[in-house]
Parts: structure tokens; C-alpha cells; sequence
């Protein structure tokens, strides 16, 4: 058995076929966005694993990818290039990082709501909405792309939701004129302020 499978490498090897095809098959290219960083514990803040998110088609596909020595510092809201299987998307591999950003911070809103709360972050280009109950058990997750167009915030792309069966996602927020630091759903007209 390993006479074979080193036959096969050195063929790939020799020959130039890659052992990316030869792995996963028919490949094609797509690009996603890193939505959340684990940092190394040892290494200050150092992120040495990520998640992603990409999209092939009309699905949406999340997975996670550890970093290497040699790779720069990520954060969310970062491009990457991604190679995937035509055949079966989910089987991908990163190709290529960025590093657009140089922090995760972001901002942070909160609104009070009937027993509970929800807290919404700005990352770089990626929200992340959760709705909380009473005693802090988690009811609404939505994750995505946000785009600032005038004095409105519009979410879109909804990628990774805890309950996909949720339809009143928030999609509009303008920057309330009042106070920079406030922002209004306009469906709702529930005020989230930054803290």
C-alpha cells in the first residue's frame, strides 16, 4: 500500500498533476470572508485559526481553516481565495489570504428588549446580530455583509442563522440624527446605541 501511494505522489510530482485535482477532482475558484478569529493564547492575539465563509451557486458554506507560521495575521472581514470541488463544494482548501484589516474590534450596539436583549457588531464589512433572552440564552444568531450607503446601514447576505426559521430579520438601520453613536431599525424603530 505505501509502494502505491508513493507512486502516486511521485507521479503527481513528476508529471504536474496536481495533487489538489487529484484529491478533490474538478475544482473551481471562489472568493470568501473570514466572520470570526481564534487567537493563539500564547502568541498575544496572534489569529492561528479562522472561520469562512463562501458561496458557490445560491448556498452559502462555513468552515474553518488553521493558519500556518508563515501566514499573516487575520481578521474579520480579510478576503481569501478559496479552491473547491466542483463536484462536492463543501470539500474546499484556502489558496490565498489577505490582510485587509488590522483589527476584529468593530462596533458594538445594544437594544433593550422585553426579557432580553441584542447586541449588534460592525466588523469591517461583517454584522453579526444576536438576540438574547432572559439569563442570557441565545434565541437569534444572523451573520453577514453590511454595506454603508448615505445615513443607512443595509445588511444582506444573511450566511450562517441559528434559526433559519426567524423572518423578521433586520435588514435597514439609519444613523439616527439625534446622536452619531445611536442607530434605528426602521422596521421596528427599535434604537440600538453604541457602547
Amino acid at each position: 500500500m505505501g509502494v502505491l501511494f508513493g507512486s502516486i505522489l511521485a507521479y503527481t510530482g513528476w508529471t504536474g498533476f496536481g495533487t489538489q485535482t487529484f484529491l478533490m477532482g474538478k475544482t473551481g475558484a471562489v472568493s470568501g470572508k473570514v466572520i470570526e478569529v481564534f487567537p493563539n493564547k500564547k502568541v498575544q492575539n496572534y489569529s492561528r485559526r479562522i472561520k469562512y465563509v463562501y458561496s458557490v451557486g445560491n448556498n452559502y458554506y462555513v468552515d474553518f481553516a488553521k493558519l500556518g507560521t508563515e501566514d499573516d495575521r487575520q481578521e474579520i472581514g480579510n478576503d481569501l481565495k478559496l479552491i473547491y470541488s466542483i463536484k462536492n463544494p463543501e470539500k474546499n482548501k484556502v489558496a490565498q489570504l489577505s490582510s485587509s484589516y488590522d483589527n476584529s474590534v468593530g462596533k458594538k450596539y445594544y437594544s433593550a428588549k422585553e426579557n432580553g436583549y441584542i447586541e449588534l457588531r460592525l466588523i469591517n464589512g461583517i454584522f453579526k446580530y444576536k438576540e438574547f433572552a432572559e439569563g442570557g440564552k441565545l434565541i437569534h444568531d444572523f451573520v453577514g455583509a453590511y454595506k454603508i450607503i448615505n445615513d443607512s446601514l443595509k445588511f444582506e447576505n444573511y450566511v450562517f442563522e441559528t434559526d433559519i426559521e426567524d423572518k423578521n430579520r433586520p435588514e435597514l438601520f439609519v444613523f439616527s440624527a439625534d446622536n452619531a453613536r445611536q442607530l434605528v431599525d426602521l422596521n421596528t424603530k427599535r434604537t440600538f446605541k453604541r457602547f
